[in-house]
Parts: C-alpha cells; structure tokens; sequence
C-alpha cells in the first residue's frame, strides 16, 4: 500500500493531464458552437464565476481585458490561445481532486471506480450540453480507460499511469488536428474591406433603455427632461416617428446593430444569440478602420448575444453584473459616462489617429423608477402619497395622483441620465472632437403607463411602447435644427451612419429593408422620409404593421387582428370600424409576405444562473 501511494502523484498528474485536455477541446468545441471568441465564455469559465458569485465577488471586472476581447474562431492563433486557457483552467480543478483520489482510496477495484469518475469531472467541467449525453460518454470513456490501461498489466498502476498518459497525448492530438474542422467559419456579409477616408467622423451612438419620444422636451413635451439631449437635437436634426421593432431591450438593440427586423436576425427570446453570418456595425466599422468600444449596463447587451462582435473593447461586466432584484433599482448611468469619459481622454492622450466608435447604453430609465436626488423630485416636490417607482404597483384602477407621481418618477430618470449625458458632451468640447464627432441618440422601445392597461413593456406593440426618439448632430453635414416628418425605422439608423461617414451601404432591394436617411439629413432643403413600412415582433407571439397612418397588431396564437386609423386616432383607442375593409387587407397582405419572408438561423444562449436571475428580476423570465 506505501508503494501505491508513493506512486499516487506522478498517476494523478498523468490522468488529470488527460482529462483537463480532453476538458479543454470540449470546452472549445461548446464555445465555437456558441459563436463566441472570448475567454470569458469558455464553460469552464463560467463554472468558476457561479462559484465566485457565490461569495459575491465580480469576477468579471477583476479580470484582464483580454479574456473579453472578442476573438476570430477562424483564427488559428485563438483557438490556441482559447485551447490553452481550457486546458489550464481545468487542470487547476481535477489535479486536486486527482491527487485526492490517489491518497484517499484504497485497494485496485476502488481505484478503478476513482479513475472512473475523472472522465465525468472532465466532462463536467467542459460543460456538454446535454445530460443525457454526458453520462452515456462519461461512462463510455471511463470504461474505455479502464479497460485499454489494465490490460494484461502486472503492475496496476505503473501501467495506468503509463496509459493514461498515452491517452492524454492522444486526445491533444486529436484535439489540434479536430479544431479546424469543429469550428465553423464566420460567412460575414460585406467582408470586403472598405477603409474609411482620411479624416472619416468618430461616432457615438447612445441608446437610453425605456425611453418615450413624447416625454422628451425636444419631441414636444412639457417638462424639461431633457436639456443636453434638446441641445444635440437643436444643433442637429429631429426625426418625428421613429418605430422600433418591438418593446423588449435584447432584439430591439439586435435590430439597431444588424439592421434586421427581429424575424430576420432571429434573437426574439431570450434563449437565442445573433447567428454567425449575419454582420454588425461595429464590425463594419472595425473592418473599416474605426477603434471600436462599447459600455453597456443591461444583461441584454451581454455579448453571449452577440452584441461584443466589431468591439476592440466591449465592456459588458464592469456594471452589467447587478444580480437579482439590483438589476431594477441599480443606479448605473454616472459610471457609465465615467466610462465613457476615461476612453475618450485615454484615446487623445495617446493620439490615436484612427477614427473612433462608441457605443453607449444607458440603464437607468427602465423601471424601477428610482431616480437619485435631486431628480426624484424634480417633478412632483408636492407629492405626500405612498406612491413608488416600484413597476408592480401600477395597477388598472389606481388613484389619478398616485400614477401621476409614478409618471414624475419616470420622467426624474430621464432627466438624471440626460444629466450624465451632458457630461460626456461637455468631454468632446474640451478635447476638441465636438467638430468632427457624429452623435447619434435613440431608444430600443418605450414605456407603458396604463394607456392600455398594461404598465412598463414587453406586453403589447402600441405606440406607447413602439415609438422612440431619434435625434443626430454632424456639424457641417447634417442641418441644425431640422425636423424629420414621416415614419423612420430603428433598423435605418445603422446604414444612416456609415453613409455619413463615406462608407458604403448595401442598397436596398424592397421596402422592409434598412436604408440610409443621410439624404434626409444633408439636403438643402427639409424632405419628409418616405414612410416605409415598419414590422414589430413580440417573442414570435405578436406581430404588427405600421404604414405611418395605420396600424395593424395581430394575435399570431389566436389570429385576433386589431386595426388603427394613426391619422385620426393616434392614441389607437378605435379598433377596426375605423379603416376600410381594402386598407385592412392590404395591411394583412403585407405582414403575412413579411412574415414568410423574414427567416433566420440562430443558436442558442447559455445563460448562467447570475443571468437568468438578473432577468427573471426584471421580469423577462419566470
């Protein structure tokens, strides 16, 4: 017994070798299947940030930028560099639990069941997605190891560990050679390169969560909400009716990257990631010659969505990583113009040549309403009621007032972001890039406060929730003060900043497809947009059309139809009696081509448990 725990360590090295490489290439293999390039998105990974979260530790922040960094699977020099940190990520979990296995147990057939149990803890920590899958292959290759390792042995474990080893050698092999053909290549649309002109425009797209047009002073509201975004638009353009494709943040924000209605890019549940070869701005724009970052504050805007493609820095950790019942009531909105902030001063002092772009996403506006002083009182100092921000208060039938205070609270949000907003204005002046910068400030969807009576959103496809702002500034482009009539589309804000760039945008075949509005923006005179159709899509469940003076919502599990007159009836009170029977067909015609038309290819999300209970906090998941 002294002799086989002598050799208890150099047989635990060689079987935890084995299978932290065996590990390794399934922990590959899972993340090629996902899309992803990133590090941080390896299954083993992920393991350890549940345990991290456990002692609530942000392990994310805490880590280097570079396991972020979005990485080519194409690429042979990542998939190393992936494989490696696979495999010494697994390695430092099963070489302890070896070593222990070698000391503690005794006797030739209970070391045989200890070694057994290795191929589960390697397949465990690679992370097969199915359970089912997982056991039969545990129980295939622990009964294969054993077999092919103590056959016509004399010494027992002398010609395990031996064999072991072999074995561990065999699998890196066949793991090196195997990579190439597992991991699927990108087929992205536009990969030829166009470099953007000397002297091209940086950009800064913001997207504000949750944020009603007709709450914006600019837009025609009473309160003054908004005096930093009111700026951008006075010494831009206003676009009146911009229509998102539907009132949830994940494929609203999936729309104004790809330029795809929902049914198209195909992420319209939460469970679903942006397919492989569908291209992204931020990856046109890094194909292009742009430095690219993103600083978002939402689960929704998590990479395992796809969203970190293009990026050169995507920092979706820093303040998206609010569990549970935090995520509603986190104030985030000064970190992430701190954020924003710090890259543009980091960039001027390093005189970076290159044009830049900037995503930013604000949080803070989406329920619950609990704007900081003195914003929470900005609106409504007089109220004395019980009434809170707290989204599931708000009822059908609740008093006048109360709801009025909630209204107030909302509008607090807004201005306490705008606040923020003014910040990082106030940074491109001070570092000379006002001039040379186009600003882009929109909104994924809006909010509902009983209009149908329904509160927040992701429950119908109204205007309350549909319509959002769109306001752009490109000094010495687009015209100071112009205000844009007709009905625009989220999906039409992409190729509208590639075109004021000088880069090239496809150009549209029907009239569902994104197009560019520069045209709009750069004309001598004001031209109305040409109120094109916009779709809506809720969860696959509801779907709507939009031609800017009717509307149609369609019930896709039981077929019920609801048809509006926007012309007379903006507030889509009237159901039906008030289009004609030919305007009500047309409208149907016209959504049931788009529907058949509109196909995608998706893969799943694996979602950890942090972020399903972020998202079930939220109410997007039960």
């Amino acid at each position: 017994m002294a002799s086989q725990r002598a050799r208890a360590l150099p047989l635990a090295l060689a079987t935890s070798i084995t299978y932290s490489l065996f590990s390794a290439l399934i922990n590959l293999l899972a993340l090629a299947s996902s899309g992803s390039g990133r590090v941080r998105d390896l299954r083993i990974m992920r393991l350890a940030r549940r345990v991290a979260d456990q002692f609530n530790w942000n392990l994310l922040a805490s880590m280097p930028s570079w396991v972020h960094t979005e990485r080519d699977l194409r690429s042979p020099a990542a998939c190393v560099l992936l494989l490696v940190c696979a495999a010494i990520a697994s390695f430092v979990i099963l070489f302890p639990l070896a070593v222990l296995f070698g000391k503690i147990i005794r006797g030739r057939a209970a070391m045989s069941m200890a070694f057994l149990a290795m191929p589960a803890l390697g397949l465990a920590v690679g992370g097969l997605l199915s359970p089912a899958v997982n056991a039969v292959v545990c129980i295939l290759l622990g009964l294969g190891t054993f077999v092919f390792a103590s056959r016509r042995s004399k010494n027992f474990l002398n010609r395990l560990a031996s064999d072991v080893a072999l074995v561990g050698l065999g699998i890196a092999v066949c793991a090196l050679a195997f990579i190439p053909f597992a991991i699927r290549t990108q087929d992205l649309q536009g990969a030829r390169q166009h470099i953007a002109r000397r002297g091209a425009p940086n950009i800064i797209l913001i997207s504000i969560d949750s944020l009603r047009a007709d709450h914006l002073h600019s837009y025609g509201y009473a309160r003054n909400t908004s005096p930093n975004l009111d700026a951008v638009a006075a010494q831009g353009a206003v676009f009146e009716t911009v229509i998102s494709p539907t009132s949830w943040t994940l494929p609203a924000h999936m729309t104004l990257m790809t330029s795809l209605d929902p049914e198209a890019h195909g992420v319209i549940t939460n469970r679903l990631r942006l397919g492989r070869g569908i291209d992204t701005l931020p990856q046109r724009l890094q194909r292009s010659g742009y430095a690219t970052a993103g600083f978002v504050s939402a689960t929704y805007l998590d990479g395992l969505y796809g969203f970190s493609r293009g990026f050169d820095e995507y920092d979706d950790y820093t303040l998206l990583r609010v569990a549970g019942a935090k995520s509603r009531s986190a104030v985030t909105s000064q970190q992430v113009a701190q954020r924003a902030v710090g890259y543009l001063q980091k960039r001027s002092a390093a005189k970076d040549q290159r044009p830049f772009f900037l995503f930013l996403h604000f949080f803070d506006v989406h329920y619950d309403y609990n704007p900081p002083a003195p914003y929470a009182r900005m609106f409504d100092a007089a109220y004395a009621g019980r009434a809170t921000g707290n989204v599931d208060t708000i009822r059908p039938g609740m008093p006048s007032r109360d709801l009025n205070h909630v209204v107030a609270l909302y509008d607090g949000e807004i201005a306490w972001v705008d606040a923020n907003l003014g910040k990082i204005l106030s940074s491109l002046r001070a570092l000379g890039l006002d001039d040379n910068t186009i600003v882009a400030i929109t909104a994924d969807h809006g909010e509902e406060f009983l209009e149908h009576g329904q509160a927040a959103h992701y429950k119908t496809l109204y205007d309350e929730v549909l319509r959002v702002p769109l306001v752009i500034r490109y000094p010495g482009r687009v015209a100071p003060g112009r205000r844009v009539q007709g009905q625009v589309r989220l999906m039409d804000v992409a190729p509208t900043l590639l075109s004021l760039a000088g880069l090239p945008v496809s150009r549209p075949r029907l009239g569902t497809e994104a197009r560019s509005l520069a045209c709009l923006l750069t004309s001598p005179q004001p031209r109305r947009a040409p109120n094109l159709p916009a779709f809506g899509d809720l969860r696959g469940e509801v779907a709507s059309v939009r031609t800017g003076d009717a509307k149609l919502i369609r019930n896709l599990r039981t077929n019920k139809e609801e048809f509006y007159d926007l012309d007379h009836d903006p507030g889509e009170r009237m159901n039906i009696d008030a289009i004609g029977q030919r305007e009500r067909d047309q409208l149907r015609i016209i959504l049931t081509r788009w529907r058949s038309s509109a196909t995608a290819v998706n893969d799943q999300a694996d979602l950890d448990e942090e972020e399903k209970a972020a998202l079930k906090s939220l109410g997007y998941m039960q």
